[in-house]
């Protein structure tokens, strides 16, 4: 994008940063800030009530293995037991 006015133009004015405020270059090119009352409606809601009790949850068991150990996964498991 090319700038509106070069900085070799007369009509140039340097305007140091401290000088500045950023909310108003926005608000020059239709930036508003937001209100409380739109900050609190784009929150995210809070969190649902999902289980009524720990106990009406049925826990996932896995069932152990029943086969015998073989190979040399068994010779590690026999010198470790």
């Amino acid at each position: 994008m090319k700038p509106v006015h070069s900085i070799l133009d007369d009509s140039f004015r340097y305007v140091p940063a401290v000088a500045t405020s950023v909310a108003e270059t926005w608000r020059r090119f239709g930036w508003r800030p937001t209100t409380e009352d739109e900050r609190k409606r784009r929150r995210r809601p809070t969190a649902a009530l999902v289980v009524e009790s720990v106990a009406a949850v049925t826990p996932i068991r896995r069932v152990a293995p029943t086969a015998p150990v073989q190979g040399s996964n068994a010779d590690r498991q026999r010198s470790n037991a």
